[in-house]
């Protein structure tokens, strides 16, 4: 049976159309980025250390939302999610229910996996305030908003890993870390919630449950 050439243009319009979509499904999929070390919040729900997460877990780089932030991008009590992506289950907050990063104050290293390689405004991290209530959402109020590293890239493209040498504020306890890289040719911004526990010994990137999260340090 031949196909008139009418219906082969249909075909092949048909066909493009439905490649684009596939593609740029694709592309979104893959899309974006997270903090790797210490691990975020939505990392450590891919890794099954944090449980009852959600979908979240397959997507720990998906966490876009308008940029802008310390000002009126994303809602309070609903920072950690980007907006309430995902269902809002990582905005889920008390002093136990999420697994910990081993962490000390001082020079420390955060390092960025970038599944897509977004042109880039700026990078910028953010800390609890040292009497912050852990039992309560996170807001604005919870943290110090100016950030305690900040870095400009006047728009260069990152390569897809990133590290930024922090100095970490002195805490004490539990804290969560707000972690901001802004894109320089969309309205959107990548966030991260890391939570920290901080030692007086350095053990940086080492995982606690959410369960023993109290047991005492390894010294180095």
């Amino acid at each position: 049976m031949k196909c008139s050439k009418g219906l082969k243009r249909f075909l092949f319009s048909t066909s493009l159309v439905l490649g684009l979509s596939i593609v740029g499904a694709n592309d979104f999929a893959s899309a974006h980025g997270y903090v790797e070390s210490p691990k975020s919040r939505s990392l450590l729900c891919k890794e099954q250390v944090n449980k009852n997460c959600g979908s979240i877990m397959y997507e720990p780089q998906s966490l876009e939302g308008h940029k802008g932030f310390p000002g009126a991008s994303i809602p309070d009590g609903k920072l950690a999610s980007a907006g309430g992506l995902f269902g809002g289950v990582l905005d889920e907050q008390t002093a136990t229910r999420w697994s910990k990063n081993a962490i000390q104050s001082g020079p420390q290293t955060f390092t960025w996996n970038l599944t897509a390689m977004h042109s880039t405004a700026k990078w910028h991290y953010y800390i609890t305030k040292q009497n912050w209530d852990p039992n309560k959402p996170l807001t604005r109020d919870q943290l110090e908003l100016v950030p305690f590293y900040e870095k400009n890239d006047n728009g260069a493209r990152p390569s897809n890993k990133v590290s930024h040498q922090v100095v970490v504020p002195q805490r004490t306890g539990y804290h969560v870390i707000y972690a901001v890289w802004d894109v320089a040719d969309t309205v959107n911004a990548f966030y991260n919630a890391i939570d920290v526990q901080f030692s007086g010994t350095n053990v940086g990137g080492t995982s606690i449950s959410a369960a023993n999260y109290h047991a005492s340090f390894p010294t180095y």
